[in-house]
């Protein structure tokens, strides 16, 4: 379970599922929004909403973390690079909010840049690791990985559908795995 037994780690479970769920369906309905928007720049619902999501998943980390659910020893490193890495991805968003295109990035902006697309990377990690420690039982324990997906899943759609599709299927795979852990957390 993604969650402590005492009153206060069940409660911070609740609270990071809420942000988690929250944030996946407030992205995924500006990513809808926007549309193919986001291929002319930076755009001001995306870039909130997406702030949203890292916040939540953020908290969704910070849990997994504590409740030592990617194992002792060398499982603790993924979870606390992501714990640096996501409020790099935040900040990115607050930055952002003044250029037109990331093309416009100053080279400073444009290495914190990498940020986002690391963090993915890290979300695919914490998924496998959190598959393979067993610590956590049923759908919490492989929603992870799924959720880890994401990033390629959604590259794969731009690729073999053009940005209509991917827009959609990032939005589905958002609420299906991010949504949904945040839900299972929540409901505990």
């Amino acid at each position: 379970m993604i969650t402590h037994s005492t009153s206060a780690g069940v409660e911070g479970g609740r609270l990071a599922g809420a942000l988690l769920s929250t944030g996946a369906a407030a992205w995924a309905a500006g990513t809808v929004v926007v549309g193919e928007k986001i291929q002319e720049g930076v755009q001001t619902l995306d870039t909130v909403t997406g702030m949203m999501f890292v916040a939540g998943v953020w908290a969704f980390v910070w849990r997994v973390w504590t409740a030592r659910a990617t194992g002792e020893r060398l499982g603790r490193v993924v979870p606390f690079g992501l714990l640096v890495l996501l409020p790099a991805a935040f900040l990115l968003n607050v930055l952002s909010f003044g250029y037109a295109t990331h093309d416009a990035f100053p080279l400073w902006l444009q290495v914190l840049d990498a940020a986002w697309p690391l963090s993915m990377l890290g979300m695919l990690a914490l998924g496998i690791t959190i598959a393979a420690a067993g610590r956590v039982e049923g759908p919490l324990r492989w929603l992870p990985l799924a959720a880890g997906l994401w990033f390629p899943v959604t590259m794969a759609a731009q690729i073999l559908g053009g940005p209509a599709v991917s827009t959609y299927v990032s939005a589905a795979w958002l609420i299906g795995t991010y949504g949904v852990i945040g839900l299972l957390m929540a409901r505990r």
